[in-house]
């Protein structure tokens, strides 16, 4: 056999076996597996959520979360007493924002320090307590009230002074509790103040400075 019939005899058997190949798998069809498809879309963060967890988050709604109350402003009126320009002790009043104030009875008692203000001094008020008293407590308990000054309280003035700043705290005191009120000086109870011995009864009352 020559190059010729060789070479012809390889196309023949080539054709066959490429009809033979074409005519089974278009006869029986070749099936790929589906590979699975992805969804790029976002993934929803609740899907895999308990469904307990998932009808909370979706029944709950800002309006039903718990916001703080705001405190109520109550204004209650407290009195303190200066001398005018009679030398007659009369009171002044004040306002006390239980907002603000943990105590109104102790707000009066901080005010009557620093009475009187520039208008009722301009109006003839005046204050005997000396201007560089600090208040060192004031306790309040169940049954009385301990006021604790301290010692400049005492100082200066005379006898007349010392009486009257004395009578400013008591009429401040009773006009603004029904409790019974101690007076301290320096931590220790007040049964005499000043340098002229002013003597007091305790608990303060209208009568503590009568002889």
């Amino acid at each position: 056999m020559n190059f010729s019939q060789k070479l012809g005899l390889f196309i023949l058997i080539t054709i066959s076996a490429a009809y033979v190949y074409f005519s089974f798998f278009s006869a029986e069809g070749v099936h790929l597996p589906t590979l699975p498809s992805f969804n790029h879309q976002e993934k929803d963060n609740n899907a895999e959520l308990p469904p307990e967890i998932l009808e909370e988050i979706t029944t709950t709604t800002p309006s039903e979360i718990p916001t703080e109350t705001p405190q109520k402003h109550t204004i209650k009126s407290v009195k303190i007493f200066a001398s005018d320009s009679n030398g007659k002790l009369r009171s002044l009043n004040r306002k006390c924002d239980t907002a603000k104030e943990k105590s109104c009875f102790a707000y009066a008692i901080k005010e009557l320090i620093s009475a009187p203000s520039n208008w009722e001094k301009s109006k003839g008020f005046t204050s005997e307590i000396p201007s560089n008293t600090k208040i060192l407590s004031i306790r309040e308990g169940e049954g009385s009230i301990m006021i604790d000054l301290s010692s400049s309280f005492e100082s200066g003035g005379g006898a007349e002074s010392t009486y009257t700043r004395v009578m400013q705290v008591i009429k401040t005191a009773k006009a603004n509790t029904n409790l019974p009120v101690y007076l301290y000086i320096n931590g220790k109870q007040a049964d005499v103040v000043g340098g002229e011995g002013i003597m007091v009864k305790q608990p303060l009352s209208e009568r503590s400075l009568d002889d």
